[in-house]
């Protein structure tokens, strides 16, 4: 006999000897889970030889009748017990409770429920409650639970009409500094959302230097409601340079803070009492989570300014001009574990260029006799490191084309440092235009990280310009809202690339998609990402004609 949590059966000679507690684990885990449930199934003698409760250690006989009568509802009680709830306000209509991160709503109604066992209705059955709004799983915060299907309605008609006020705090990436609705979601998508919809108002709580994302900032939200989580996060995620700080759908993880949840929290609930219209206002301290990886950003970012003030010592440099970058402090610069010299003529090389790098020599892979073309070189980082991590054999030649024969003069210097007299022979260095470029098509890989910021926008964000300002300008900034040099490239590629090459280009952050639209004849192979998971560069390659 068998059902659900009952089963009783005859020992088989194949099992003499065999203990129980092996018997039951390797035959009937579909009926209790695991070792410890188990366990505890032993204990609280629900499991029977011969109609006597047994120890787990017993050895069976064929022949031995074992019944297991498994109460899974105690093992849910005591676990359902175990789960810290906190409850901020509570009367007979309704209550306003905690919900921890990492639960969702039908579990966490069950917890409640066991908090409130003793409450029964006038029939003496136990006590039906309802979620009103609701917190997604990853994220935490107050909950509004009615007591009754009438209280259910009022104050459902409240949280539908926008009558309850929710204020949640996020971590996002970057730094905020403004508090204007369209300035800060000044992106433009196929679905844009509209965030006065969603936002009656954005308070700045801190800003926090961080070591992966240059700042965290924590605000507080004064939302409408009913609150649509994935909505409000899509918002910060593509209409805003500052996604919320999470691992969950349309937000964005700090590169050393994985697996650390969402950091968003619905901290407050202000309402009017639907029976008493006594005005309810509860507010909830935020995660301890919050105050911790503020505080370990700022540690990695502080064990970074140390290592920078000891490298400027390191070479002679007593001080530096607040807020002076120091690759220009410094006149290097490392980048794909190489050391460059950098001066103000070019743009100082960014980790996340590094992809390009990875991307040329993988499209490479074992072929010979390459032709690449860096259009843009800047210091020469790109074209010589390509060319430094490419096989030996493989013959590779470049050219680095840059407009600024100052820049082209660091490059040469690049070039002849980290390759030698004779690997830099192999890159002919062109003071050119782009548009100038008439070789034919006779190179393998272009590859570019054209200027691609847009200066309308870029220039209201105070703290980035401070540092941007002290770089070549021409290096950064494009009209055309960032694409002007995506579109002339696109239509000179198609002369001086082979039919079977590829282009690689960097992107900026959230510009992937219009670029393959500019790119139009030609299609996206691969996209590599950077450390803070953007899009940051794609190899695109020729359509093929039918």
């Amino acid at each position: 006999m068998e059902n659900e949590h009952h089963v009783k059966v005859t020992v088989p000679e194949s099992a003499q000897d065999e203990r129980i507690r092996k018997f039951i684990s390797q035959n009937y885990r579909h009926i209790i889970k695991s070792k410890g449930s188990i366990h505890r199934a032993f204990t609280r003698r629900e499991i029977t030889i011969n109609g006597s409760p047994a120890e787990e250690t017993r050895r069976l006989k064929a022949g031995d009748v074992v019944e297991i009568k498994y109460d899974k509802s105690i093992e849910e009680a005591e676990r359902l017990q175990s789960i810290p709830i906190e409850v901020f306000y509570h009367d007979e209509y309704l209550a306003i409770v905690w919900k921890p991160s990492g639960q969702v709503h039908r579990y966490f109604l069950r917890v409640f429920l066991v908090l409130i066992e003793a409450e029964r209705d006038s029939n003496g059955n136990k006590q039906k409650v309802w979620c009103i709004n609701e917190v997604q799983k990853a994220a935490s915060g107050l909950i509004l639970v009615a007591k009754s299907e009438q209280l259910k309605q009022l104050l459902l008609n409240s949280y539908t009409n926008d009558m309850i006020d929710i204020v949640m705090r996020v971590i996002c990436h970057g730094d905020i500094s403004t508090t204007d609705i369209p300035t800060l979601f000044h992106k433009k998508t196929q679905e844009s959302i509209d965030p006065n919809r969603i936002l009656k108002s954005i308070e700045i709580i801190s800003q926090t230097r961080s070591n992966n994302a240059q700042y965290i900032t924590t605000l507080d939200l004064h939302l409408h409601s009913p609150l649509s989580s994935i909505q409000l996060r899509k918002l910060f995620y593509f209409q805003s340079d500052h996604p919320i700080v999470g691992e969950s759908a349309f937000t964005r993880a700090l590169h050393v803070n994985k697996d650390k949840g969402l950091y968003a929290s619905l901290l407050q609930m202000s309402f009017q009492h639907p029976v008493s219209h006594v005005p309810i206002h509860v507010t909830a301290e935020e995660p301890s989570k919050f105050h911790g990886i503020r505080e370990r950003e700022l540690k990695f970012y502080n064990k970074k300014l140390k290592r920078e003030t000891e490298a400027m010592k390191r070479a002679g440099v007593e001080e530096r001009n607040a807020g002076e970058l120091l690759a220009y402090v410094l006149g290097q610069k490392e980048f794909c574990n190489l050391t460059y010299k950098v001066t103000k003529d070019c743009l100082i090389p960014r980790t996340a260029s590094e992809t390009l790098v990875e991307a040329a020599i993988r499209v490479m892979g074992n072929k010979k006799d390459i032709k690449v073309m860096d259009v843009g070189t800047g210091c020469g980082n790109l074209i010589v490191s390509i060319m430094a991590k490419s096989p030996e054999d493989s013959n590779v030649m470049g050219v680095g084309l840059d407009i600024s024969d100052a820049a082209l003069s660091v490059a040469k210097e690049n070039g002849k440092m980290i390759l030698g007299e004779e690997g830099n022979k192999r890159i002919e260095w062109r003071n050119q235009s782009m548009t100038d470029i008439s070789d034919g098509k006779v190179f393998d890989i272009l590859v570019c990280n054209p200027p691609y910021l847009d200066y309308n926008q870029t220039s209201k964000r105070k703290v980035q310009m401070a540092d941007l300002c002290q770089e070549p300008h021409m290096a950064l900034f494009a009209e055309e809202a960032g694409f002007q040099w995506y579109i002339v490239l696109s239509k000179i590629a198609p002369q001086i690339v082979k039919e079977d090459g590829r282009v690689i280009l960097e992107c900026g952050k959230g510009m992937l998609q219009q670029v393959l639209d500019i790119w139009i004849d030609w299609e996206q192979e691969y996209v590599y990402k950077d450390i803070q998971g953007w899009d940051r560069c794609v190899v695109l390659k020729k359509k093929t004609t039918v």
